[in-house]
């Protein structure tokens, strides 16, 4: 996979990689509880059923804390530093009978010139962080940030071009924020943008020629000049000579601090074979064992991350795929406002298109001007991708788009389980031949005044063939996109590989995936699945949670449909 440009190009660390393998395995806390338990176990038996005698002989060989200290080691060292004491004291005797050399005076810049050139350099840095700005956010708070600039202000035809956009603004504000879908909306948003553009490119132009400016003042004003000293400095090997007396002292001492060790290991030693038939509590043995239990549980979990690495954060995923992603799904309480409105008591539990990951999804998704917003939701957890594109189906129906969603887990019914509605008849049934798309079609509430058309799965235990779907698709996907401005479809790894993006009139796919459980591998993997199925990553939506749990497709089958509830039917009458 190609890598992002700018800092994504560089790998990280070897200290960020270890770490985000450890974030991921301290993350599996049954994996590690299953594994430490079995060694807490077989160590358990083991500390129990060794004999006395081992246990009374690794008592005698442990009593004291690591192994007897060696004194040859620092007998070598103070040897050592006697001969570099004696070595100093013969180069200084013999540095201070030296001719003189000659020294060379470095070439000096003026401080001035010195002043100009910070003063420039900090003028670049500020283009080039209000540019960086405008290339993240080509909106039009950069772009007058980056023209009031002082770098910029003083140039006339910047004061022309924030006039110019000053009033763009103002007349596109009559327009409101519904305004998206009106072409004189869209063209003053243009002619926003090239104002902007050429507002970034005057201070492209100012840029380069400071730089210009800063390159011209890295020439010293004056020449360096050769003037013979007739000092001798001898400073350095004074300083090694002090050095040297220094390590002979501190040889000294450790050499006497080791010999005193040495007697008191000796002394913990004979204390010990005194103390070997003392038998051990029990409640050390049940604390080594779960010790060594816990950190064998670990060291496997970290040892199979490390083999195959599992998604620790976006960046990371970015960095590896080199494909953006769009928003990472946390969990968050309940906005206790919403829970006033009996059709927001009523929504299903995973149903929050107010939330900030599923609002910056759509933003990406939702290109400016696009007539048309068509979408494949991929993921290897069939609730992950119900939920992900139920919230996106529901803001794009709250942006006034016509919209459908469409589901073709037969085996799963993800969607009808989200929602909350019956997945028969479904896709399976059109595919069939049993029903036709308009019988299949049903509508669902979406807050209180906004509905979305789904076709549910219908329910297959061997799940529908990639194959029929994808040529489902390919022959309703025109007729689709000409009734329906949104089009959102839930699709598993299989069927988005075996070409359903390709046939749809825009092939965009969206690929879910899991923090700490979905490996790197898997997820390029299914990238490049998808390209070659002929659709195109629009990016990545991580799910940093805990799963969803949704009902099971029996479960569905035998509960009441809820639009039959008197307070759905209420509001479906009133609005």
């Amino acid at each position: 996979m190609a890598w992002f440009g700018g800092e994504l190009s560089r790998g990280p660390s070897r200290s960020a990689w270890l770490t985000a393998r450890a974030r991921n395995a301290v993350g599996r806390p049954l994996f590690i509880a299953i594994v430490g338990g079995g060694i807490f176990i077989a160590a358990l038996v083991a500390l129990i059923l060794a004999p006395q005698q081992i246990r009374g002989g690794a008592k005698v060989q442990t009593g004291p804390v690591g192994p007897r200290p060696d004194t040859s080691v620092y007998s070598t060292a103070l040897s050592e530093a006697q001969r570099r004491l004696t070595s100093a004291e013969a180069s200084l005797a013999k540095a201070r009978l030296a001719p003189p050399t000659p020294h060379v005076q470095e070439p000096i810049i003026p401080p001035a010139i010195l002043a100009q050139r910070d003063s420039l350099s900090n003028a670049v840095g500020d283009l080039d962080a209000l540019l960086t700005r405008v290339e993240g956010a080509p909106v039009t708070a950069s772009y007058r940030a980056l023209g009031e600039s002082p770098q910029m202000a003083s140039n006339p035809r910047i004061r022309v071009l924030l006039d110019s956009l000053s009033e763009v603004e103002r007349e596109r504000e009559g327009f409101g924020t519904t305004g998206g879908a009106d072409p004189v909306y869209l063209a003053l948003t243009s002619r926003a943008t090239e104002i902007g553009r050429a507002i970034q490119s005057i201070a492209q132009d100012r840029r380069d020629a400071i730089r210009g400016q800063i390159a011209s003042l890295n020439v010293p004003a004056q020449r360096a000049n050769v003037v013979q000293t007739t000092i001798i400095d001898t400073a350095s090997w004074v300083a090694e000579r002090d050095s040297a007396r220094s390590m002979l002292g501190q040889a000294t001492v450790a050499l006497g601090e080791a010999r005193a060790k040495a007697t008191d290991y000796d002394r913990e030693i004979e204390r010990a074979r005194r103390a070997a038939t003392t038998g051990t509590p029990p409640a050390a043995l049940l604390g080594a064992a779960l010790m060594i239990g816990i950190a064998v549980g670990f060291g496997v979990a970290f040892v199979g991350e490390l083999r195959h690495p599992r998604i620790s954060d976006a960046h990371e995923a970015e960095r590896f795929t080199g494909v953006r992603v769009l928003a990472t799904v946390r969990p968050r309480p309940r906005d206790p406002d919403r829970m006033r409105r009996a059709s927001d008591r009523l929504a299903p539990p995973y149903f929050d298109p107010a939330a900030a990951p599923y609002q910056l999804t759509y933003l990406h998704l939702a290109r400016t001007g696009a007539s048309r917003l068509v979408l494949t939701v991929v993921s290897d957890n069939p609730n992950i991708s119900a939920v992900v594109a139920m919230n996106v189906a529901a803001i794009a129906a709250d942006e006034a788009r016509s919209t459908i969603l469409i589901d073709t887990g037969a085996k799963t019914a993800s969607i009808a389980a989200a929602l909350r509605c019956h997945a028969e008849p479904g896709l399976a049934d059109i595919i069939q031949h049993r029903i036709d798309w308009s019988e299949v079609t049903t509508q669902t509430m979406i807050g209180r005044d906004r509905v979305i058309d789904v076709i549910p799965s219908g329910i297959s235990p061997s799940g529908l063939a990639a194959d029929a779907i994808t040529d489902l698709f390919r022959q309703e996907g025109a007729r689709l996109a000409r009734h329906y401005e949104a089009i959102v479809v839930v699709a598993d790894l299989a069927t988005g590989a075996a070409g359903l993006p390709g046939a749809l009139p825009v092939p965009d796919t969206v690929i879910c995936a899991r923090a700490g459980h979905t490996r790197l591998a898997e997820l390029e993997a299914a990238i490049d699945a998808v390209k070659r199925g002929g659709g195109v990553s629009s990016g990545i939506v991580l799910w940093d949670a805990a799963p969803p749990v949704l009902p099971t497709p029996e479960h569905i089958a035998r509960a009441p449909r809820p639009l039959q509830t008197a307070e759905m039917r209420t509001l479906t009458t009133n609005r």
